[in-house]
């Protein structure tokens, strides 16, 4: 799947593609990936929106990229464990 790197302070945007993807990040073909920021913003071809992602992992023409969203997420699992789940009393009308 075809897809765009846009990165900080770059007027510039790298294309790639996307060799496998998941919730939590992908594997990108790209032309000098040594050369990519550690951090940087990935589109996907048909979407708007855009995923900030990491470097995990490099080599000549790949990259294994996890989406920032999973990281701090991660984070806060690690730190604070499991979110809190919240019950609340039915609302019974007077």
């Amino acid at each position: 799947m075809p897809a765009v790197i846009f990165y900080p302070n770059q007027n510039q945007h790298v294309d790639c593609m996307v060799r496998d993807l998941s919730q939590d990040g992908a594997l990108l073909d790209v032309p000098l990936a040594k050369e990519m920021p550690f951090v940087f913003w990935l589109r996907l071809d048909g979407e708007t929106t855009l995923r900030f992602c990491t470097v995990v992992w490099g080599s000549e023409n790949h990259l294994g990229v996890e989406f920032s969203e999973q990281i701090i997420e991660r984070h806060r699992n690690e730190r604070w464990g499991e979110p809190a789940v919240v019950l609340a009393k039915p609302h019974t009308p007077a």
